[in-house]
Parts: C-alpha cells; structure tokens; sequence
C-alpha cells in the first residue's frame, strides 16, 4: 500500500506532519479530518513515487508557461479560497486544471499539480515557470511552506500582485496619452509639409512675391522632406536602430534610466513608482518571514532601474555587515528624508515590516495623486502645443497672401 506524507493542522492551529498509508491522497486527507487535524497538504511518499512521478507536462519550455497577470491573479485567488476551505492543495490544483478553459492555464495548473503530486515543493514547481511567479511570489509560497499559513500568504501575494498591476496601468495609462497626443502632433506636421505646402508654393512662386522669412522656413523644410524622403526614411530606421541597440547597453540602459527619473512632470511618477514597489516588495516579504537579506535581494533583482537597483545594492551589503537598513536610504537622493526617518525608527522599536507596508501605502497614494495632477497639466499642454504647430503653419501659409495684396494694390 502506498504512503503519503502529509501538512495538517491540529486544533490548536500548530503544524504537523507526517506519514501515512492508505490507498489515495483523498482517504488520508479523511483520516486526518476524523483524527481532528486540517490538512493542508498531502503528497506520496519517495517510496511511493517511484521514478517517473516528477517529470512534467509534455510541450513545456524551459523556461515554463507565461500568463498573465490577471490569470496569475485569478489562479491564487482561486487556489487560496480552495485551500482556506479545508480542500488540500493537490485537489484544489487537480480541481482547478480540470474547470480552466483557457489552455495555457490548464497545462500550467496541471504541471503543477503534477509536481506536486511527485513530491515537489510547490514553491519549487511555482520557479518552474518563472514568466508566469515573479520571484517575490516564489518566496512567499516557500515560506507558507515552513509556516503552515500558505492560504494566508497566498492572499498577501495576491494583493501584492493586484496592487503592482493597478499601479502599472495607472502609470502606462498616464504616459499613453501624451504619447499619443505626441505622435499626431509628428504625423499631422509631416502631412502639411509633404502634401499641403508644395501646393502653395507653386501658386506663390507664380506670383512672384517676396515671402516672408516664417513662409520661407516653412517652404524649404517641406522641399526638404518633398525631395530627400527616402534618405530621410533610412536616416529615422537608423536612429531608431542605432537607439535600440544603445538603451541595450550598460550604459544606454544607464542613461535612460537617468532621464526618467529627471523629466519633467513624469520624473516624479517614475521615482515614486520604483520606490513603492521596492518598499511594498520587501514589507510584504518580510512580514512573511522571509529573511531581510532575501528581501532586499529579491527587491535588488527585480527592480527595472538601474539607480534604484544600486541602491538595493547598497542596502544590502549594509545589512550583510550588522548595519541598520535606513542608512543608505538617508545618503540617497531617490528617498525622502521623511521616508529615510521612519524606517529608521521602525528598525528601533522592531516594526519594520509593518512601517513598510504602510510607507509604501503611503508613496503609492502619493503616486496616484502625482499621476492625477500630471495628468491635469499634461491635457492643455499637450492642446496648446497642438494649436500652435498647427497656428504656426497656417500663419506662415496666410502672411504672403498680404503680402500678394500689396503687390497688388500697386
């Protein structure tokens, strides 16, 4: 008779574990109920695995399945319910398998359950398909594992996921519209100089009038697109490649990440933008047990700018050598001196964890606000740049019809 080992809590709510044999996964998850224990994770044995238990759901990658994350979202929402309703994790993963439509989740969710089934912490699993976890995931479900709160952490990383996603859409929805605004602003330039001014220019070169310098300027950067377009086609491909392959460097990457924290109006959204996310991601796992160092290491290499990432860096290598955390966040200019201050005395009274989640909190409803008033002030900006490329165009197309006039006149 095969054995499985078994995660239960008793009724005071203290983890156990241990082996037992029965005949299915499902007939030990009722012995543990009617022994008074709640199961929260049954899996066979070695003995009972045999040799090709762990493999994997065929027509998967080596770097795993990608979904994304509102399925991510959805899939731990799912799973956390199941599991605080008493049903063990590999049922609520055969479960959730089996009701999922779309295809690239029922194989995730089957590989997993498979894994699982084979013996494999789930934490481990989860890294398979790193597309899919980010790491801060991984590493609150491996603590889940040695807490026994995996329901209760499945929630916290939910939460952390649902919060980055709406911050992320709130900030890609701010910067879209300008973007947009910016590209028919190119657009429509490009249509009068090319398509509308040489017309003009025929009819005033027939009159032989003296044109205005605004009209001339105007005339020579439409004969110039008019009759250098294809060089002009080569010379933005090359730009554009040649910038591409830049921002790929170290030093591109650097230079980029330079500008964003400095341009105007967006400069500020960025900073608070990467601060929120490395303080929300190292409050939410070290309130979860993870160990500081793997929290701040974890923040380090995950954090998309390289000035911040620095500043991870040096964060961590102040806690490796017995200093406090905040001491590197009061010599850098990316983090408020408010900010700086408060960690310092959650360090003091042992609250850090705490204080985090709340300062990131905090910047995160800073940053919402900062992406409201960018884009109160983005909006006519963006009108009156429109109006007057467009009001400059049309001047320097009415002026000569004056100058015509008098011409005229005399």
């Amino acid at each position: 008779m095969p054995s499985f080992a078994y995660t239960a809590r008793d009724g005071a709510g203290l983890s156990v574990t241990g082996v037992l044999a029965a005949d299915s996964a499902s007939v030990v998850s009722q012995m543990l109920r009617a022994d008074g224990k709640y199961p929260t994770d049954i899996r066979p044995t070695s003995d009972a695995r045999g040799g090709n238990s762990t493999g994997s759901v065929p027509g998967i990658s080596s770097t795993g399945i990608k979904l994304g994350r509102a399925e991510v979202i959805q899939l731990s929402t799912q799973l956390a319910i199941m599991l605080e309703t008493g049903v063990t994790l590999s049922e609520a993963l055969g479960c959730i398998a089996q009701q999922s439509e779309r295809p690239d989740v029922r194989k995730l969710v089957a590989d997993l359950s498979q894994q699982v089934q084979g013996g494999t912490d789930f934490s481990a699993a989860l890294a398979r398909h790193p597309r899919s976890f980010p790491r801060l995931y991984v590493a609150l479900i491996k603590a889940s594992e040695k807490s026994g709160m995996m329901a209760k952490l499945l929630n916290r990383a939910t939460a952390y996921l649902r919060d980055e996603a709406e911050i992320v859409r709130k900030v890609r929805g701010a910067l879209t519209y300008p973007l947009i605004m910016f590209g028919f602003a190119c657009t429509t330039t490009i249509f009068l100089l090319a398509f509308v001014l040489p017309r003009f220019t025929a009819i005033y070169a027939n009159k032989g009038a003296a044109l205005p310098t605004p009209t001339k300027i105007l005339m020579a950067a439409s004969s110039l697109v008019v009759g250098n377009w294809p060089a002009l086609l080569v010379g933005v491909g090359v730009s554009v490649i040649g910038l591409i392959l830049f921002l790929r460097t170290s030093r591109g990457r650097r230079t980029w990440h330079f500008a964003q924290l400095r341009i105007p109006l967006v400069g500020g959204i960025y900073r608070k933008l990467h601060l929120s996310r490395g303080l929300r991601m190292v409050g939410t796992m070290s309130g979860s047990g993870v160990h500081l160092v793997d929290c701040v290491t974890t923040a380090h290499d995950l954090c998309d700018n390289t000035y911040f990432r620095d500043l991870w860096g040096k964060v961590s290598e102040q806690i490796q050598s017995g200093k406090q955390l905040s001491e590197p966040l009061f010599q850098s200019n990316l983090v408020p001196r408010s900010i700086a201050q408060m960690l310092s005395s959650a360090e003091k009274s042992g609250k850090l964890a705490q204080v985090m989640e709340q300062v990131a909190g905090f910047s995160e409803q800073e940053l919402k606000e900062k992406i409201a008033e960018m884009t109160r002030y983005i909006e006519p900006i963006m009108i009156v740049a429109m109006g007057g490329i467009i009001g400059g165009v049309a001047l320097a197309l009415l002026l000569p019809i004056f100058s015509i006039s008098k011409v005229m006149a005399h």
